[in-house]
């Protein structure tokens, strides 16, 4: 009977256990990967990673630098291995199921180098180093190559590009038209290209970072930036090199955190916003629609930089495979057929929540809210298959897609052995849907969202000391603002002695530290997040670099002088220098400096007030203000205006 008890426990526990969803997440080298029997492209099957066994659901697309392939088509082409996969998934009733399948050959594997000769034929040789090949099928950036093609360079979004996103070619001959040497100015490696719809050759000297895959001797390069800053301006179109897109998926339990969402990127001009859009697909057609997520500015500096980071679970609807990108609103083809003035930039890192009650249960990876994978990424393959949703679920119970049925369905194959969930019947869910249409709406954030673009203001270099005003503006014509409101936040720098009047004004100011005298000045960053009542938001940063050399803003408000006691003088004046450790001190025509006596501090102005007498008459006086014993550089204030007492 004992025995019987403590096998009875076991087989509860082991139930239990397995009727937990548990997440799943390996990177490491791809031992083998098996298609389920069939012919439909939209299959799944199988592939086995250090040691597991993983299940990959139909319609399910790998993901490389530039592509999405089905995996059935992946199986049976050329990866350039040995490969390096990432899974993300869950572990259902037992079966590790994928989400997402991420390749390459090694995930982190990076080159940088100096070119020493280049070929017509598209070899790039580096000083020392490897022979480099772009990995171009369309032959779009160099003479072509066709071998890989998975790990293919984007041809439509600028990958091989220089600093500022602008696209770069190696030419095929001496006289390349679609790589012509008169669209790079001689010995330059900093200038506004002449033809903004014309690339840029590569040229012998070029310092280049790159990423590829290894195959038959040659590094097979699909991204590639050179150290070369082409600006773009006037009525040209901007270009931009996108370095991050990270989602942090949102979930507010208690038990787990979760991160931003931020996108980070590089443009060709500073003076037009950046957009983003996340690009939603019909399930059905594959049409694709861009609902807008959020914009900002560039800072304008020597790099052209942008950052945009929401806040933690912001509302920005149903995550997308891929991001559109557009500066300003002048969207132009160029000869090369790439589409100047945006870039579509799939995700590149996806961040789940993360557990942070040690000895608690792990939640389930959620891919309910990844709209390609909930919903379907309509058809992918050469023929009409429609890939819809993922099946089996990577999950306990399969969303509700927003399209029921297709017009014509996706054929699926045999996928296994089933994980056993429970909860509404799903079998009329794509993939095996009966060819009748009817279709929902998508869901997520309304399309009737307000386009707005904040801006923070201009950069600041200031006294430290000085109490710093900053304004936030919606730049859009057209939109109330009465529909607005404000979150400010430092975003980076020293904290300390930091203290925001308001973090949700429009208008708000603090006061830096004062910096020691021959101490480097110090640099703090701002951002404002503007958010409109339709749940769209933007927001821009404003840098304020605190210095000892700077000056304050200091006035003459009053100088009087009267004939009695010998002479009395009397002075008002003020500044924004409103540390406590600040002074004022006046000086009288010809005479010394005086202390000045503090009457108050308010809304980020000190005021200074001056009565003495025998003062001899003077006609003019000049103030001074002091940290400390030390005089603040700047011009001199002084006036003349000496009214009678």
């Amino acid at each position: 009977m004992h025995f019987f008890y403590k096998a009875l426990s076991f087989l509860l526990y082991l139930s239990l256990t397995l009727a937990q969803i548990l997440p799943f997440s390996v990177t490491g080298f791809l031992d083998s990967a098996q298609a389920n029997a069939g012919t439909a492209v939209n299959r799944g099957g199988t592939v086995t990673i250090s040691g597991y066994t993983v299940t990959i659901p139909d319609n399910l697309l790998v993901e490389f630098p530039a592509l999405f392939v089905p995996f059935a088509e992946f199986t049976a082409g050329e990866r350039a291995g040995p490969n390096e996969v990432t899974i993300n998934g869950n572990i259902v009733g037992g079966q590790i199921i994928a989400g997402q399948m991420f390749m390459s050959q090694l995930s982190l594997a990076f080159g940088s180098g100096v070119i020493s000769k280049l070929d017509t034929d598209g070899k790039i040789t580096l000083a020392s180093g490897p022979v480099l090949r772009i990995n171009d099928p369309r032959a779009r950036y160099s003479a072509g190559y066709t071998n890989v093609p998975f790990f293919t360079a984007d041809d439509e979004n600028p990958s091989i590009s220089s600093f500022s996103g602008f696209p770069m070619c190696v030419p095929r001959s001496a006289s390349d038209a679609q790589c012509p040497q008169s669209n790079r100015p001689a010995g330059a490696t900093s200038f506004n290209v002449p033809q903004a719809l014309n690339m840029v050759p590569i040229q012998v000297g070029d310092y280049v970072e790159y990423s590829g895959v290894q195959f038959q001797g040659v590094t097979l390069v699909y991204e590639m930036t050179v150290n070369v800053d082409i600006k773009t301006s006037g009525t040209q179109p901007g270009f931009v090199r996108i370095e991050e897109t990270i989602i942090g998926v949102a979930d507010t339990s208690v038990d787990v955190e979760t991160a931003r969402y931020r996108f980070i990127g590089l443009a060709s001009r500073s003076d037009l916003p950046i957009s983003v859009y996340a690009i939603d697909q019909d399930p059905c057609t594959g049409e694709e629609t861009d609902r807008f997520i959020t914009s900002t500015n560039v800072i304008a500096s020597a790099r052209n930089k942008f950052r945009v980071e929401l806040p933690v679970n912001s509302n920005i609807g149903l995550y997308t495979r891929n991001y559109r990108f557009k500066v300003g609103d002048n969207v132009v083809t160029t000869s090369d057929g790439i589409k100047a003035g945006q870039f579509v930039q799939p995700v590149t890192e996806w961040i789940f929540p993360e557990l942070v009650t040690p000895g608690g249960t792990p939640p389930p990876l959620v891919f309910d809210n990844i709209g390609p994978l909930a919903n379907g990424f309509g058809p992918a393959a050469g023929d009409d298959t429609v890939f819809g949703q993922l099946k089996p679920w990577p999950g306990a119970v399969a969303p509700k897609p927003t399209v029921a049925t297709c017009v014509k369905a996706p054929v699926t194959s045999a996928a296994g052995p089933q994980p056993t969930t429970t909860g509404p019947d799903d079998s009329n869910s794509q993939g095996t849907a009966t060819p009748t249409a009817s279709a929902t709406t998508p869901t997520g954030p309304a399309p009737s969202q307000v386009r707005i673009v904040a801006f923070a203001g201009p950069d600041q270099t200031v006294l430290g000391g000085v109490n710093v005003n900053l304004f936030a503006t919606q730049t859009v014509t057209g939109v109330a603002g009465t529909a607005l409101s404000y979150q400010w936040s430092q975003f980076a720098g020293p904290t300390a002695g930091i203290t925001l009047s308001s973090t949700t004004s429009p208008n708000i100011s603090f006061v830096p530290p004062v910096v020691a005298v021959g101490a480097a000045p110090v640099s703090r960053e701002f951002r404002v997040i503007i958010t409109h009542t339709s749940g769209s938001q933007s927001n821009d940063t404003v840098v304020v670099v605190s210095d000892r050399t700077s000056s304050d803003n200091k006035v003459i408000d009053n100088l009087t002088w009267k004939n009695s006691q010998s002479g009395t003088a009397t002075a008002l004046a003020h500044t924004n220098l409103v540390d406590s450790s600040a002074s004022m001190r006046i000086v009288f025509g010809s005479g010394t400096e005086q202390q000045m006596t503090k009457i108050s501090t308010t809304n980020g102005i000190a005021s200074y007030s001056f009565n003495a007498r025998s003062t001899p008459r003077y006609t003019s006086a000049e103030i001074r203000s002091y940290i400390g014993n030390t005089r603040v550089s700047g011009p001199v204030v002084s006036s003349s205006n000496v009214l009678p007492g």
